[in-house]
């Protein structure tokens, strides 16, 4: 699976971040002109491309319902007002540019996701939003914007050494949000008739969102992502933290660690039996 996440920017051009199953970036560009995209998705081959922008205005009123249901779960966003007279000043000009991406992507087959599956599909992504559900909390008041989203990248095991800017973060952060909505792992808020925003989980919380709480650490500070916690593989040498039992693709390091020890123990057999999982040949 390959997920193509997109930064808009005005003067700045395009930050755009390619991201695979392996979750490590596998292109990285800055400064794409909007014309450029349609050669850069047939070159990239993604599977959805993600969009930090909205597809067009709004349907009435100063905000589109996704925003509005942004809100209710204390995620603040600017409104895409309906009238587009009213988006004519300078503040709006990401927006008119965000359209020419969603264009630029249906040029190429990537028509506006409505409902369904993704795939195929340029989505609308926050990575505001994003972050933040990810990480189950607000950011703490205190926080820098660049080093909170980085932190919430490496928690679901996105190498980010190779992100040079906080635009290219945003943008990593967008491909990460089609990757998960790819597989299925996904919400998304709002009319489809105006626009939704994608977000990569799939159950939202009853309330609304909380800040992260602080824990001072040697050298900085670490935050406590309520909903995460330390990836069960078993592996010493992993630090991941992830929503579910397993960060992606580890339930392979724990039934390898499990095959190891099943042949010096019953309890590994039990658990491989208990997982629905091979038991080596000669256990059995």
């Amino acid at each position: 699976m390959r997920a193509l996440g997109v930064d808009v920017g005005v003067r700045k051009g395009l930050d755009v971040v390619v991201l695979e199953d392996s979750l490590v970036p596998v292109e990285t560009r800055r400064r794409v002109p909007v014309e450029a995209l349609p050669a850069a998705i047939d070159e990239l081959g993604p599977d959805v491309v993600a969009i930090d922008a909205p597809p067009a205005w709004g349907s009435g009123g100063g905000s589109r319902r996704t925003e509005r249901e942004l809100r209710a779960f204390g995620i603040q966003s600017y409104g895409t007002p309906s009238d587009p007279t009213k988006g004519e000043g300078a503040f709006y000009e990401w927006m008119r540019v965000g359209f020419r991406v969603f264009e630029a992507a249906a040029a190429r087959g990537f028509e506006r996701f409505r409902s369904g599956s993704v795939r195929g599909k340029a989505v609308e992504v926050f990575p505001h939003a994003s972050a933040v559900v990810l990480a189950g909390c607000l950011p703490p008041a205190s926080s820098r914007k660049r080093e909170w989203r980085e932190q919430v990248l490496r928690s679901q095991g996105v190498k980010v050494e190779t992100l040079r800017s906080a635009d290219q973060v945003d943008a990593a952060l967008a491909a990460l949000t089609g990757l998960f909505a790819a597989r299925g792992r996904c919400s998304a808020l709002g009319d489809p008739r105006e626009g939704v925003i994608v977000l990569p989980a799939s159950a939202l919380p009853a309330r609304a969102y909380r800040r992260c709480r602080e824990r001072p650490r040697a050298g900085g500070v670490q935050l406590h992502f309520p909903g995460l916690a330390r990836c069960s593989c078993g592996d010493p040498s992993c630090t991941r933290m992830t929503a579910r039992e397993f960060a992606p693709g580890h339930d392979a390091k724990r039934k390898s660690l499990l095959w190891n020890l099943a042949r010096d123990g019953q309890e590994a057999v039990d658990e491989l039996r208990r997982r629905g999982w091979e038991v080596p040949p000669e256990m059995r």
